[in-house]
């Protein structure tokens, strides 16, 4: 990723500037309240993918500032309101907003950053077809959501839902920076196509990535405590891999844990040295990397370019990243 960040780096340091004026607020508590989520860092692969996508077909517009920034205050809204559902306590290594503020400040906090999304779309003059991207792309994550809470403690979650869930919840935003990015510039149709599906793609291999370092990760190198989808009795696939592959007895065993009111810290440490036993997070993995690979032949429908180049590497990083 540093390869990216060198080639973005002043586009970033624009979007950045815009992450701070757009959220700003004339109250002080609010202020202070925002720029805690705002400025807490984060990789920024939203706004990278928006910034990449525009200028892999030709676009060096100020409005693709505009929408990464616009892009980014969305996720960081839904990470505020995960907080608040899932009572996190640490996020990138700070305490977060809910812990910090309280819970209904939190909430609120995040309405408030979908509001100024608002706002930004109409001031920078947002085509219709950006307005519907993005609109379409925050209901899918709702959905997603939403669907994902309903899920929990659901034993027999198969693998084509596990996919249309993370789809909605991660990959639908990932393809709309995609698809806003490619809309800025001058690409025919084929290319925007092919960019959201790159951004798919790439989405469901970030969320798989991410669910095997929720399982097995590091806290300190994670920025937050892992193993949440197991408290919450959620499925994930390293975990439904382990469930089809483990013993009559093991999956009674781990049946009655997922059905359970509650888990334990000792439950946990079963479910994962279990699924440490049938090498579940590397085929996880192995699936990630094939989202990865179609990501990158999607690619072959724009000109070669740094631009394109830097969206094959971060394919790439989305499955190795360690954080």
């Amino acid at each position: 990723m540093l390869g990216i960040y060198e080639f973005l780096e002043h586009d970033l340091e624009r979007v950045e500037v815009r992450l701070r004026e757009r959220t700003a607020s004339t109250y002080d508590l609010v202020d202070v309240a925002i720029q805690h989520v705002i400025g807490s860092g984060g990789k920024r692969l939203r706004p990278i993918m928006v910034l990449l996508s525009a200028r892999s077909v030709g676009n060096s517009d100020d409005t693709m500032y505009e929408l990464a920034a616009a892009i980014e205050m969305i996720h960081v809204a839904s990470l505020v309101h995960d907080d608040v559902i899932d009572e996190a306590a640490r996020r990138r290594g700070n305490p977060t907003l809910n812990v910090r503020f309280g819970n209904k400040v939190a909430v609120l906090v995040g309405d408030y950053l979908h509001a100024r999304v608002l706002s930004m779309l109409i001031d920078c003059g947002a085509s219709a077809d950006i307005l519907s991207a993005v609109s379409e792309a925050t209901q899918a994550m709702c959905e997603g959501e939403v669907i994902h809470a309903y899920k929990a403690g659901d034993f027999e979650l198969d693998l084509d839902d596990y996919i249309k869930i993370i789809e909605r919840k991660t990959a639908t935003l990932i393809s709309c920076c995609c698809r806003i990015g490619s809309l800025l510039g001058s690409a025919d149709p084929s290319q925007v196509a092919a960019l959201s599906s790159y951004g798919t793609a790439v989405g469901i291999a970030f969320q798989i990535a991410d669910d095997v370092l929720d399982l097995v990760g590091e806290p300190t190198k994670f920025g937050k405590p892992t193993r949440n989808d197991l408290r919450e009795g959620k499925l994930t696939l390293p975990v439904m891999y382990t469930r089809d592959c483990c013993s009559p007895d093991e999956r009674a065993h781990l049946e009655r844990l997922f059905r359970a009111d509650a888990r334990s810290d000792e439950d946990l440490s079963w479910i994962v040295r279990l699924a440490e036993s049938y090498d579940a997070a590397p085929y996880a993995l192995e699936i990630a990397e094939d989202f990865s690979r179609q990501a990158k032949d999607m690619l072959t429908a724009t000109p070669d370019s740094r631009a394109r180049r830097s969206l094959a590497e971060l394919a790439d990083y989305v499955v190795t990243r360690e954080h």
